[in-house]
C-alpha cells in the first residue's frame, strides 16, 4: 500500500499545474458561496420570507438544467482552459452589477420589487456560466494527475469546496456584513474571481476529447445525439447513475440548508441572519474533517456503504435540529427570545446537531465523486458531469420550492423534520443496494 505522503495531498499539491487549478477553484467557490450567501441575507432582511429565499436558490439552480446537457457537450469539443479563463472573466461583471444593485436598493425602496427581480435574473445569469465552469474544472482533474492519485485529487477538491464553503459563507460573508457591509463584502467577491480567472491563466492548453466542431446542417442533429450519448453512458452504467442521484441528493440538502438557515436563525433562535455563523459553523468544520478522514483511510470501506452511513447521519443531525428548534413551535417565538438563559445550552445543541449533518455529507458527497469520475471516459467525462449537474439541480428544485413555501406556514422546525424522514427514507432503499452490490462483489470475488 502506497503511503500517504505519496498517494495523498502532497503529491497532487506537488503539481504546478494542478496547483494553479486548485487555488482558482479555492478563490471562484469562496467567492460564489461568499456572495450567495450575502444575497440571501439581503433578501431576508428585505422579505422575511423562506419563499423568497427560494425563489433567489431556485434562480441560482435553474440554469444546471437547462444548460448543463450543452455545457458538457461543449466541455468534450473546446479547451478547458478556455472555458476556465472565460467563465471566471464573465463572473467578475456579474459580480460587479450584483454589488452595484445591492448599493442602489436601500435609497430606492419604492423601486425594491424590481431590483429582486433584477437581483434574481443576475444570480441566474452567474449561475449560468458557472454550468459551464463547474464540468470543464471537474473534467480538468483527471487531465493533470495519474489515475493513481485521483481518489486524492477528488478528495482535495471536495475538500476545498468545503474550505470554500466555510470561508464564503461562514466566515467572510458574515464577517464582512458586519464590517463593510453587503456592497463591500460583493465587491471583495469580484477581486476573488479575478484572482481566480489569473490562477487558470496559468495551466497548459488543453486539446479537446472530440475535435471535430459542431458546424453544418447537421450541427443541431449531431448536438442532439451527443446530449443522448452522454446522458445513455450515465443512466446505463448503474454504479454512475446511483452515484449521481445519491450527489443529487447531497445538492438539495445543501441548498436546503442554504434556504432554512437564515430563517432559522432569525426567526427561530431570534438572532439576526448574519449571525448564523455563530451556531451553524461546526457544519463546516464537520465537512472539513470528514473529507480528511475519507481522503486518508476512506479506499478501507466499500463506497457504497460510506454514502449509507452518510444518508443515516444526515437524518440523524436534522431531527436533532429540528428537535432543539421545536420550542419556536410550541410557544409562537423564537427560543433566545422565550428562553434567554438557554442560550448557551440551545447553541451547543445546535453546534453538535450541525457537526454531524456536515460530516455526513461529505461522507455521500466524496465516494460518489470519486466513481463518477473514475467510471466516466475522457471522450464522455464532460458530458457525464453535465448530467450530474443537470440531475442534481432538477432533484433540488421542487423540493426547494415546496420547502419554503411549508417553511412559512407551518415553521422551519416541523419543515426539518419532514426532510429527516425523507433522507432516512433514502438511505433505506440505498442500504438494500449497497448491501446487494458488496455480496455480488464478494461472491465474484471468492470464486476468481
Amino acid at each position: 500500500m502506497e503511503n500517504w505522503h505519496t498517494s495523498g495531498y502532497l503529491v497532487v499539491l506537488s503539481n504546478r499545474n494542478f496547483r494553479a487549478l486548485w487555488l482558482a477553484q479555492l478563490l471562484s467557490n469562496t467567492a460564489l458561496n461568499g456572495s450567495f450567501f450575502v444575497q440571501l441575507i439581503l433578501i431576508e432582511h428585505i422579505t422575511g420570507s423562506s419563499a423568497h429565499l427560494g425563489a433567489v436558490i431556485l434562480s441560482f439552480t435553474l440554469p444546471a438544467v437547462l444548460l448543463s446537457a450543452m455545457a458538457g457537450m461543449i466541455v468534450d469539443r473546446v479547451s478547458k482552459k478556455s472555458i476556465l479563463v472565460w467563465s471566471n472573466a464573465l463572473r467578475v461583471l456579474t459580480g460587479g452589477a450584483l454589488a452595484i444593485l445591492a448599493a442602489l436598493l436601500p435609497h430606492h425602496k419604492w423601486l425594491e420589487f424590481f431590483f429582486l427581480v433584477a437581483i434574481y435574473l443576475l444570480v441566474f445569469v452567474t449561475s449560468a456560466i458557472g454550468q459551464f465552469f463547474a464540468p470543464a474544472e471537474g473534467a480538468t482533474i483527471p487531465l493533470l494527475v495519474r489515475s493513481e492519485h485521483l481518489l486524492a485529487a477528488n478528495s482535495l477538491f471536495t475538500l476545498t469546496f468545503i474550505i470554500a464553503q466555510i470561508l464564503g459563507m461562514i466566515i467572510l460573508s458574515p464577517l464582512g456584513v458586519k464590517t463593510i457591509g453587503i456592497v463591500g463584502s460583493l465587491w471583495i467577491a469580484v477581486a476573488m474571481y479575478i484572482a481566480a480567472t489569473l490562477c487558470v491563466m496559468l495551466i497548459p492548453r488543453d486539446v479537446p476529447a472530440r475535435a471535430n466542431a459542431l458546424n453544418g446542417a447537421s450541427a443541431v442533429r449531431r448536438a442532439l445525439d451527443e446530449v443522448r450519448e452522454g446522458w445513455h453512458f450515465a443512466i446505463t452504467h448503474r454504479v454512475i447513475f446511483i452515484a449521481l442521484l445519491q450527489l443529487a441528493l447531497t445538492n438539495t440538502l445543501i441548498l436546503t440548508m442554504a434556504e432554512m438557515v437564515p430563517g432559522f436563525a432569525r426567526r427561530v433562535l431570534g438572532l439576526q441572519p448574519e449571525d448564523a455563523i455563530y451556531v451553524f459553523w461546526p457544519a463546516g468544520v464537520g465537512l472539513f474533517l470528514a473529507s480528511l478522514f475519507i481522503g486518508r483511510f476512506g479506499h478501507h470501506v466499500p463506497r457504497e456503504l460510506l454514502a449509507v452511513g452518510g444518508m443515516i447521519g444526515v437524518a440523524i443531525g436534522l431531527l436533532g435540529i429540528a428537535w432543539v428548534g421545536m420550542g419556536s413551535v410550541i410557544f409562537g417565538e423564537p427560543v433566545f427570545t422565550r428562553f434567554p438563559e438557554l442560550y448557551l445550552t440551545t447553541s451547543a445543541l445546535v453546534m453538535f446537531f450541525a457537526l454531524i449533518i456536515g460530516m455526513a455529507v461529505a461522507t455521500i458527497n466524496i465516494p460518489a465523486q470519486t466513481i463518477v469520475q473514475e467510471r466516466s471516459n475522457d471522450a464522455v467525462r464532460g458530458r457525464v458531469l453535465a448530467v450530474q449537474f443537470t440531475i442534481a439541480n432538477a432533484v433540488a428544485i421542487p423540493p426547494m420550492l415546496l420547502i419554503g413555501h411549508l417553511a412559512d406556514l407551518y415553521g422551519i422546525p416541523r419543515v426539518t423534520v419532514l426532510v429527516a424522514v425523507g433522507v432516512a427514507g433514502v438511505a433505506g432503499v440505498n442500504a438494500v443496494w449497497a448491501l446487494t452490490t458488496y455480496r455480488a462483489a464478494r461472491a465474484r470475488h471468492l470464486r476468481a
